[in-house]
Order: structure tokens, then C-alpha cells, then sequence
């Protein structure tokens, strides 16, 4: 009896020992396929318009009817768009000084994309209304990915008024006239990017502050190096910020 007991545990044992070698094995091939999920991806569209974003607003002494030159009439002069810990940032840029601001282009499905050689999508956090960002192939569960749209050119790069930028649906209640809501981070100077602060939970960010500007959008030219500082590049020769085909892109990518 005693005999027949121990042969039951055993085979009790062995088999919850092999359930769990098959659970292990079935996560392992599971964590491999996802880390292969944006391997294979392309952009839809044939000609991709690369731009950099920055805050459209700056000082301007030659403003009709007052100029505008107090730090309180132009709070976002030189302010531009970074990626920072999975959030988009407000803050201070020196196109001569600074690293090279990420470039952006709007596919033609309105998903946005990085260019980079392990490529970023950017989305809104349908819960918070946060821009943020991750890996292709990895959007969770509350992202809304599309409804991006990047309108007009700006091959010299104005602002305020800039001729073109970037946008999201400006639908009653989802965006306030086309501008994101910038909310601040603490005293840092710096300030996340929202669609809006009505529709979405506070989630730790204070919006009571927040400031609505649009993003203008500046054609840029992802593998040309500027300024004293060269951050990290890709060392191509491409004279147009539009690009025809993918043999270029995939190496950036």
C-alpha cells in the first residue's frame, strides 16, 4: 500500500514538473517571438517627410503692435520636442550646443514613427492623454496609435508662425483648437506633452498648469550632422529631407 502511495507522488511530481518545463518553454518562445515583432516592419509610405518638433512660439522684438521680448509674453522661445523614459518633453533647446533632436515622420496609415535604427512609434495613452512612445511592435493595450497628421512644409524652419505641424484630431473635447496641452514636471523647466487635461486621469502630473501650444514641424534631414556637438548619426549623404524608396531608410532603420 505504502508502495503504491509513493509511486502516485512520484508520478504527481513528475508531472507537474513537466507542466512546468512546458510552461517555461512555451514563455521563453513567446519572449523570443516578441522580441522579434518589429524586426520585419516598413513604412507604408514611398516618401517619408522628416521634421523635428519645437514649441511654436518665441520672442519677437519686432512684433506689431508690442514687440514680444519678457520671458512671460514668449515662455516657450527655444523650446523643443525630446523623448524621455517613455514620455514626450518640452524643453529647452540651442540648435548649436545641444544633441540632435529626434526626427519624426507621419506614415500613411497616421502612425508616427521615429528615424532611428531601432525605430520608435509614438502613441496616446488613451487613460492619461499622454504622448508617448516605445518600441515598434510593442504598443500596450490603451494605446490609439493612429489620427496623427503632419500638415504643410518648412524646408527654413519658422516658428511662430511656422507653415506647418503636427497634429492630432481636433475633435470637440479630444484636443483644444489643434494644440497640445503642455503641463509642467515639478520646477524642472521641462513639460510633458498632453492631447488635453479634461478628458483623462490626473496620473501623478499636475495639469492645472498646463499651457496650450501648437507643435511646429521643421523639416529635417536625419543624417545630416550641425553644429559643434555631432550626437550619434548615421554617416550618409542625403541633400532632401523627402526620401524615395527604403534602401536608405532600412539602414537607418
Amino acid at each position: 500500500m505504502r508502495l503504491l502511495q509513493t509511486l502516485i507522488e512520484l508520478t504527481l511530481v513528475g508531472s507537474v514538473a513537466a507542466h512546468a518545463i512546458a510552461i517555461r518553454e512555451e514563455a521563453a518562445v513567446a519572449e523570443a517571438a516578441g522580441d522579434d515583432r518589429g524586426k520585419g516592419w516598413h513604412p507604408k509610405t514611398r516618401q517619408p517627410h522628416f521634421f523635428n518638433l519645437r514649441v511654436n512660439d518665441r520672442c519677437d522684438p519686432w512684433h506689431r503692435p508690442y514687440p514680444e521680448t519678457k520671458k512671460s509674453q514668449c515662455p516657450f522661445d527655444s523650446y523643443a520636442i525630446r523623448l524621455e523614459k517613455g514620455i514626450l518633453v518640452a524643453t529647452p533647446y540651442n540648435k548649436w550646443w545641444d544633441p540632435k533632436l529626434p526626427t519624426f515622420f507621419v506614415d500613411d496609415d497616421s502612425q508616427l514613427y521615429t528615424v532611428s535604427k531601432e525605430p520608435l512609434q509614438l502613441y496616446v495613452d488613451a487613460v492619461t492623454g499622454a504622448v508617448k512612445y516605445t518600441k515598434v511592435g510593442w504598443l500596450p493595450p490603451s494605446a490609439i496609435s493612429t489620427g496623427f497628421y503632419h500638415t504643410g512644409n518648412n524646408p527654413i524652419q519658422l516658428v511662430d508662425p511656422s507653415p506647418s505641424y503636427l497634429t492630432w484630431p481636433s475633435t470637440f473635447g479630444i484636443t483644444k483648437g489643434g494644440n497640445f496641452a503642455l503641463c509642467p514636471l515639478g520646477s524642472t523647466g521641462q513639460y510633458q506633452i498632453f492631447v488635453n487635461n479634461w478628458n483623462f486621469d490626473q496620473q501623478g502630473v499636475e495639469k492645472r498648469r498646463c499651457k496650450y501650444y501648437a507643435l511646429a514641424a521643421l523639416n529635417a534631414n536625419p543624417w545630416k550632422q550641425s553644429g559643434p556637438y555631432k550626437g550619434d548619426h548615421d554617416d550618409y549623404d542625403h541633400d532632401d529631407d523627402h526620401h524615395d524608396g527604403y534602401d536608405s531608410y532600412d539602414k537607418a532603420a
